[in-house]
């Protein structure tokens, strides 16, 4: 696959992770978790819907088996970049009433910072290419 393809297929699995990750942050934060406990469910369940299309399109002709193995590779890169990812965001939310207020821009602002260190990750650690 052309490195530009897989890059914009990388994009849609952001899109979509951080379309997961805001939506379920707020949610459950109109519900009344505080905003801190909440990103950490909302990360998680954006790191599997990425991981999900990443897997599928952006590096599938790269994907091995079995998928646990792979994901837990895949949760194992993404964990530096994760780190950023939510420093940045609690820091953000701790340190200023405005993100407080708007905790989706908060992560935002934290998943650009981590989106070159998981592309690196991806396709230099967890998909591998396949020997033939």
């Amino acid at each position: 696959m052309r490195l530009r393809d897989r890059i914009l297929w990388f994009a849609v699995a952001g899109v979509a992770g951080f379309a997961a990750d805001a939506g379920i942050l707020t949610l459950l934060v109109r519900s009344g978790l505080d905003a801190r406990p909440a990103r950490l469910a909302s990360f998680l369940a954006a790191l599997t819907v990425t991981w999900l299309i990443n897997r599928s399109q952006t590096f599938g002709d790269r994907a091995g088996a079995p998928a646990l193995g792979e994901f837990l590779r895949y949760a194992l890169a993404s964990s530096i970049a994760g780190l950023i990812n939510l420093g940045a965001f609690m820091l953000l939310v701790s340190a200023s009433r405005f993100f407080a207020a708007w905790p989706v821009l908060a992560v935002a602002i934290a998943t650009g910072l981590s989106m070159a260190i998981n592309f690196w990750a991806y396709l230099k650690v967890v998909f591998l290419r396949r020997r033939r």
